[in-house]
């Protein structure tokens, strides 16, 4: 089935947010928890702090050693895809971009108790 509930669309672009300040360092990656499914959280935390580090390392070797601190181009949202390919399960796939760099990232969501929680985080 293409697209995806309006629920599961709202939960992806909430958990799409929380990422994203994630990987520009205004929240911790453990605050990924709170929006995990409590078996994998360990697995979306790990995940979402080694893409957090990673953005980190860009944007320090980006910056030339002349020339002291400036401010760098967060992470953004290009593009948000879902589909939804059974109820109660969404899977998304986000175009991510910080300055010249892009990005990628894909995850799933799946309905627990009336609530969304992320199963799977992969950044690449």
């Amino acid at each position: 089935m293409a697209g995806a509930s309006s629920d599961a669309r709202l939960a992806a672009r909430r958990f799409v947010q929380l990422c994203v300040e994630v990987l520009n360092g205004f929240r911790p990656a453990a605050h990924l928890r709170r929006m995990a499914l409590p078996a994998e959280a360990a697995d979306v935390v790990a995940k979402g702090l080694a893409g957090a580090r990673r953005a980190a390392e860009l944007r320090r070797s980006s910056r030339p050693r002349s020339r002291p601190p400036r401010r760098h181009a967060p992470v953004a949202v290009l593009r948000l895809r879902l589909c939804e390919p059974r109820p109660g399960a969404v899977e998304a796939a986000v175009t991510l971009a910080t300055g010249e760099r892009t990005w990628a990232m894909a995850f799933r969501m799946e309905l627990h108790q009336q609530t969304w929680a992320t199963t799977a985080l992969l950044i690449i």
